[in-house]
Order: C-alpha cells, then sequence, then structure tokens
C-alpha cells in the first residue's frame, strides 16, 4: 500500500509558475535570475501558508541549476536539481530560528558561510521564522548578513515582520506576500480533486477556500480532512456539517424575514440555528456578512467585491434587489453593535433576538409613518396634512406661523341655532371620510412623528394627545405637559450617552457623563456644564438630544435648558493667614512675632 502524503506536500509547487497567487513575488524573482541581479539577501514575509517557504526553496534550486528553460525555470534533470529533490543538497542549508535562536547558533552558521560550495553556484541559506532569533544573534548576524561571500545568498522568511530589527531589513530585499484570494484557493483545489479523482462540488470547495482565510496550506489540510469523511464525492452538505459553518440558507431566511417584517419568523429561525449547536456570536458575523455581500450587490461597480459561488451570486443580486438600502445600511450598523456588546452581555441570547426584532420593524415603522398617497386626501387636506378637533360655536381667525396658516378659535359667539350636521364635527378627521368645512389644522410639530410611536400602536395615542390639548393657551399647546420621571430620564440620558460613544462622538459624550440632567417641574430639565467648550458641544448636539429623549420619554412638549455654573475659586492665603495658620500649631512663633516686632501685613 502506497505511504498518504498529505497534499500540502505531495502538491508543493516546484516551479515559479505553479506557485499560487504570488505573481507579482515570483515574476520580480524570475527576471532577477534572468539578469543577473541577485541580491545577498533576501526577506520573505507574509501570513501563514501564502508559499514564502516554497519560493525560498525554488529560487534556491533555479539558483544552481545547470539547464535553465527559456522561461527561467529549473530543468528538474541536472544534478543539482535531483540533489535538490532528494533533500541531498550540498549548496542548500535550511535553518529553523525557532530552535537555533541563540548568538552560537549564529556563529556556527557564519563558519560554515565561510566555506566556498564544492558543487554549484551558490550556496543557499534560508532561514525560516527568523523573528524569533534573539536580538543578540540578529546583532551577530548583521556584519556578514550585509556582505556575505560572493557564493553566499540568505533568504529569511518570517510571518511577523514587525519583530525584526530595522538594520536587519535595511540589509534585505523584501517581498511581502499577500493572502491568496478565495477564487485561486477554489480553482487549485478543483485541479487537485481532479487529480486525485475526487468528485466535489464547487460550492463545497469555495467554503473551504473562504474557511482558509487566504492560507493554502490550511485549504489542502481542510481538503485532505473532509476527504477522509466523505470519500470521493465531497458534497456541500459535507463541508458544512464537518467545518461548523452556517448554510447560507440561514441567513437568506433570516434577511427575507427582516424585509418582511416577520419578526415571529426571524426568532423561531434563530432558535433553530441555536438548537443546531451554532454560536450566537458566530450568526451575528456571518448575518453581518450577508448584509455585507448584498450592499455590494446592489451595485454593478462593487460586484468584483462579492466573494462568493457564481451559484449564490444570482441569488444575492435577487434578495439585493428586494432589500431596500436604508435597511441594510442599518442593519450592518446594528449588527456590528451587536458584535461588540455579545460578549459583555449577560444574555447574549436576548440580545441577538432583540437586534433581529428591531431590524424586522425598520420596514414596519417605516410603511406605519410614511405620509399616504395624494389621490387619497381631499384637496383641502393636501394643503393642511394634520388636522385637530376645533369647536363650532366660536370664531375662527387665521394667523401664520412660518409657512403654515394655523386657524386659532377666538372668542365664542352668542347662543344661535344649532349647527347643521355638517357643521358638527365630533371626531379626529381621517384621510378615509370627508371632513366638514370648518376644521382646524393644527400646527405642524418637528418630531411628532416617530418610528417608536408607529409601532406602539398610532391609532390609540393620536386621540389621548388630541384629548389633552390644552385650548386655554389656544394653538401654542398642542401637546399636553407632564411630569419628568427622574429615573426614566437618567435611563434614557444613559442610554444616549453610550449611543454617540460607539459613534465616535467621544468628547460629546464625556460631556454628557460628567454630569445628571435635573428634572425642574413640568415637562423641562436642566443641565449644567462649567466651560465655553462643553457649552459649545451641548449648543451642537442639543437638537438631536433633545429629538432623542422627547421620543423615548414620550413627551414631546419637554424642553432643556444648558446652564453654565460658575466656578468659585478659593482665594490664596495671604502671608498672614498663613502665619495664623502655623501659629495654631505652634504657638511660640506668637511670641517670636511680638519679641521681633514682625509686620506681617
Amino acid at each position: 500500500m502506497e505511504q498518504f502524503v498529505v497534499s500540502a506536500r505531495k502538491y508543493r509547487p516546484a516551479t515559479f509558475d505553479t506557485v499560487v497567487g504570488q505573481e507579482a513575488v515570483t515574476g520580480t524573482l524570475k527576471n532577477a535570475i534572468k539578469s543577473d541581479h541577485l541580491a545577498q539577501a533576501f526577506l520573505f514575509t507574509g501570513p501563514r501558508g501564502v508559499g514564502k517557504t516554497t519560493c525560498a526553496r525554488i529560487l534556491a534550486r533555479t539558483i544552481n541549476c545547470e539547464n535553465l528553460s527559456a522561461n527561467v525555470e529549473a530543468c528538474g534533470t541536472c544534478a543539482p536539481c535531483k540533489d535538490m529533490d532528494d533533500g541531498h543538497s550540498l549548496n542548500i542549508f535550511e535553518l529553523d530560528a525557532a530552535s537555533n535562536n541563540s548568538v552560537e547558533d549564529i556563529r556556527s552558521l557564519i563558519l560554515q558561510v565561510s566555506i566556498a560550495p564544492q558543487v554549484g553556484a551558490k550556496k543557499v541559506y534560508i532561514i525560516d521564522e527568523v523573528h524569533m532569533l534573539s536580538p543578540q544573534a540578529f546583532n551577530a548576524f548583521l556584519k556578514t548578513l550585509e556582505e556575505p561571500p560572493s557564493y553566499a545568498i540568505f533568504i529569511l522568511a518570517t510571518t511577523e515582520k514587525h519583530k525584526i530589527i530595522p538594520t536587519i531589513l535595511s540589509r534585505c530585499q523584501v517581498f511581502d506576500f499577500r493572502r491568496i484570494t478565495v477564487a485561486d484557493i477554489s480553482k487549485h483545489l478543483s485541479d487537485i480533486a481532479t487529480k486525485e479523482g475526487i468528485t466535489a462540488e464547487p460550492q463545497a470547495l469555495h467554503t473551504i477556500a473562504k474557511k482558509a482565510d487566504g492560507g493554502l496550506r490550511d485549504a489542502l489540510s481542510i481538503f485532505d480532512q473532509l476527504v477522509s469523511f466523505a470519500g470521493n464525492t465531497l458534497t456541500y452538505k459535507d463541508v458544512l456539517s464537518n467545518l461548523n459553518v452556517l448554510d447560507h440558507e440561514h441567513y437568506f431566511r433570516i434577511t427575507d424575514n427582516i424585509i418582511a417584517g416577520d419578526s415571529a419568523a426571524a426568532l423561531v429561525e434563530y432558535n433553530s440555528i441555536l438548537q443546531q449547536g451554532f454560536d450566537g456570536h458566530l450568526f451575528v458575523t456571518g448575518l453581518g456578512r450577508h448584509f455585507r455581500d448584498l450592499l455590494v450587490s446592489q451595485d454593478p461597480r462593487t460586484l468584483p467585491l462579492l466573494e462568493v459561488s457564481e451559484d449564490l451570486t444570482k441569488r444575492y443580486g435577487e434578495q439585493a434587489q428586494a432589500a431596500d438600502r436604508a435597511l441594510i445600511i442599518q442593519g450592518l450598523d446594528k449588527l456590528a453593535q451587536t458584535d461588540t456588546q455579545y460578549k459583555l452581555s449577560k444574555e447574549p441570547r436576548l440580545l441577538v433576538e432583540l437586534a433581529l426584532i428591531q431590524l424586522c420593524n425598520v420596514n414596519v415603522a417605516a410603511t406605519v409613518a410614511a405620509p399616504q398617497p395624494s389621490s387619497a386626501l381631499p384637496e383641502a387636506q393636501k394643503k393642511s396634512p394634520d388636522v385637530a378637533v376645533a369647536p363650532t360655536n366660536g370664531r375662527v381667525r387665521s394667523e401664520t406661523n412660518g409657512n403654515a396658516t394655523v386657524n386659532v378659535v377666538a372668542e365664542p359667539l352668542p347662543e344661535q341655532e344649532p349647527p347643521t350636521p355638517a357643521e358638527e364635527v365630533t371626531a379626529p378627521i381621517s384621510a378615509s371620510s370627508p371632513r366638514s368645512d370648518n376644521y382646524v389644522p393644527k400646527r405642524r410639530l418637528a418630531g411628532q412623528v416617530s418610528i417608536k410611536r408607529s409601532m406602539e400602536a398610532v391609532a390609540e395615542t393620536e386621540p389621548e394627545m388630541a384629548a389633552s390639548v390644552d385650548t386655554e393657551h389656544g394653538s401654542d399647546a398642542l401637546i399636553a405637559k407632564k411630569e419628568v420621571n427622574p429615573a426614566l430620564l437618567l435611563k434614557v440620558w444613559r442610554d444616549y450617552t453610550a449611543k454617540i460613544k460607539n459613534e465616535g462622538k467621544i468628547s460629546v459624550a464625556s460631556t454628557l457623563a460628567g454630569r445628571e440632567p435635573q428634572a425642574v417641574g413640568i415637562s423641562k430639565i436642566t443641565f449644567a456644564v462649567v466651560n465655553n467648550v462643553q457649552e459649545n458641544y451641548m449648543r451642537t448636539e442639543k437638537p438631536e438630544l433633545l429629538g432623542y429623549l422627547r421620543r423615548q420619554m414620550g413627551d414631546m412638549a419637554l424642553e432643556m435648558e444648558v446652564i453654565k455654573e460658575k466656578i468659585v475659586t478659593k482665594p490664596r492665603y495671604t502671608t498672614l493667614d498663613k502665619f495664623k495658620l502655623m501659629a495654631e500649631k505652634n504657638p511660640a512663633l506668637f511670641l517670636l512675632q511680638k519679641e521681633l516686632d514682625l509686620d506681617l501685613g
């Protein structure tokens, strides 16, 4: 039975042309060999499993090849190439810096460098994980690395470039290896599957490529693992069950529920995910990536950013067209907040469920709060969309407030005949029923219509607000005032502070967190600042803050006053004050003053 060799070793590239995803590096090295412009030292840096050590071996092999092809590739048939393939080359030395990181190890290496090659043109020293060398070893290596013998070439490889001292970096040509794309990894896996006689679904290979996170070696290891499980037929279902990866179908169904505003179905779907043993944090991050893919699918210019298989590209396009752009952006923002708060939350499941409910209600709230079509409104209501109930036994006069004309009830008329049914108004006028000619439009107020109020049944709250109008003050008392709840005020204030802190408004958040607001009377609060900077912050933030407080506290008449406190500075001690304080502790000082006749002012 033939001994099994892992794919990462079996299919390790032997030429520059077979290296996957590093065309810039391999092209530069081939040109340097062709033009005989090789440096004395190279540094290969990049993530794990992207081909650093492989390219170092290919470079060493190509340098010592006796029969280079026209394409600057090793022939594989000459003596140096065969020795390299067999692992017996006398001109190529590999050193693991993780276990040979002392000054003594570097001294031994320097002694080897001083010996000229017996066969071949160059001696190549490959030092892997070079960042593990101690500072003393780095310093001992400096002189040899800068001025080695003409036959010596050093190739250093590392995943942590920042740990290498600058004096080493300045002596090397630095090549940055990039992460290999999902498409390149998927194609390479497909080629290997074909060579091994394995039938693999494209979606399965694509999922493996995404799981590898840019590392080809990781992808090959996962591929070997899954082949051991599934045999010669590798399906997408096998990949999902072995890699702890959520099926895209879950994300598509959840997103459909969010678009439809069906929070119950979304919660049931999330519960099924948890019952399958998946972590809630994994779901949040996955749904965030799904929303990101939807966003890039809405514009043809960003489609290259969509790293999914061809089968899913069409589905993403269809769902992206069905979803509103504002909903996707709000979803990304909310999921990012949930991701940040998940590990700190004592109830992570509740946190995720609350996020899903809020996302489901975005479209519902927008539908409820949206203005009605103008075709469904009478002509008079098109000109004044908001209508208030007015008594018909009074004279009506018109006042102008900004751009709106408001009818205000003046003094009552003498008793007259009962009004006709057409003149009598007993209920609020709606868009679905014709209204009387004698109506009093109420003034449009900023922030009066909110998403939250819409979700809490507009039909119940509107009549209560209309009934609570203080008619004694005419048109200026359209909203009832109420006592401020200090506990609710403090909670809403802290929620807003946390919200703007997450948005990056650190200075404003610090100002709000430094003091607590105070409730003073009916529908009024005060907030104290201590300097002009805080005052400017509050002047800028006040409109948004006040709107948030009104909506969350259900008090649309709430007002806020910013007060600047005067800082009382304690006067400095005079000379006489200092003497009295000292004399209280030592009464003998009074005798000294009297004896010397000291004038202390």
